[in-house]
């Protein structure tokens, strides 16, 4: 009988390595996974050990909201293409919302569960009562195991959380755009949204708490809130650079980008207005080669993609729960010496 030791011993890695390929644990490269899976089949392990056990093709719903967003978009392609596919014999049922509306989040989440009758839940929650009890009524009623993305509400009976820690993103956006403006100055921050949406208002905190704990030199402007309209934050911008034509830094929680560029190409500051914001699209990376942005702060949406998968398959198939109920994100910073 072909042990895991052998086909390491065959790929030239350790039991480890394969424990992890056979059975879409993270820390592998898709390529190595991909090699060691092979040989399990050519050996003749992996039709005679693991595929008997995969025996139910689990029902995974997904509800992202916000899906015009670059960020989301990449966490929906990191779901699409999942990696070791034949590992996870599930189906995904994908709905998006371009909006942040809690009527049609709950109402997204109610089709998933008694129309398509989803083993599991991913969802990006919005910040509101509906949702939260909503969730929790199918957490502890109907025992349907649920994984928060991106964000996380407070008392929520979930499986786990996979995303960012939203406030130490904030906090690494004030001290990248303080040392871009030399520790002193005028900033004005723009939020995407006032709720539904606790991203915006962890990032402004997190922001807010650094600059004045370590920047007493940086004024920072009353914060601007662009309704997630890149129009109204251009509008914004403008008036916010007639009144103080002495700004040098600007913050976006999260949208209006494109306003923002509109705004300071108009009053000629490009490469005098320091400019942090968030996700590493490639939209967003084209502005650091450009010269619009000095910092760009991704959140792995990857890993948001692909763990909340793993968790619910190994909750639904082995009724394993994971090690943490917070897996948190790496904050990673692109600039132009990095990209």
């Amino acid at each position: 009988m072909v042990t895991m030791q052998q086909i390491a011993d065959a790929c030239g890695v350790s039991r480890g390595t394969v424990d992890r390929a056979l059975h879409g644990k993270p820390g592998i490269r898709p390529e190595v996974a991909k090699k060691i899976q092979d040989k399990a089949r050519e050996m003749g392990y992996l039709s005679a050990r693991v595929m008997p056990t995969l025996v139910k093709s689990w029902k995974i719903g997904v509800v992202l909201h916000s899906s015009d967003s670059g960020h989301v978009h990449d966490i929906y392609r990191a779901l699409e293409n999942l990696p070791n596919r034949d590992l996870y014999p599930l189906q995904l049922i994908i709905r998006t919302m371009k909006d942040a509306d809690v009527s049609h989040e709950f109402a997204l989440i109610q089709e998933l569960v008694e129309i398509e009758s989803v083993d599991g839940l991913i969802v990006m929650p919005l910040a509101d009562p509906l949702i939260r009890d909503t969730l929790n009524a199918l957490a502890n009623d109907k025992s349907l195991p649920i994984v928060t993305i991106n964000t996380d509400l407070k008392d929520l009976n979930r499986l786990a959380y996979v995303g960012p820690d939203d406030t130490s993103s904030g906090r690494t956006a004030a001290a990248l755009l303080a040392m871009s403006m030399g520790g002193k100055g005028k900033v004005q921050p723009v939020i995407g949204l006032e709720s539904g949406h606790f991203a915006d208002a962890q990032r402004l905190q997190g922001f807010l708490q650094e600059l004045q704990e370590n920047y007493p030199d940086i004024e920072v402007l009353k914060p601007e809130c662009c309704y997630m309209d890149s129009a109204l934050s251009e509008r914004l911008l403008s008036r916010a650079l007639e009144i103080n034509p002495d700004i040098t830094g600007i913050y976006l929680t999260s949208a209006g980008k494109r306003g923002a560029y509109n705004a300071i190409e108009h009053f000629s500051k490009k490469g005098q207005i320091h400019l942090v914001i968030h996700d590493t699209t490639e939209e967003n990376l084209q502005r650091i080669r450009t010269g619009d942005v000095d910092f760009v702060i991704g959140q792995d949406a990857e890993t948001q993609g692909v763990r909340s998968i793993q968790i619910l398959y190994e909750f639904l198939q082995n009724h394993t729960v994971p090690d943490k109920k917070e897996i948190i994100t790496e904050i990673s910073v692109k600039f132009r010496c990095n990209i």
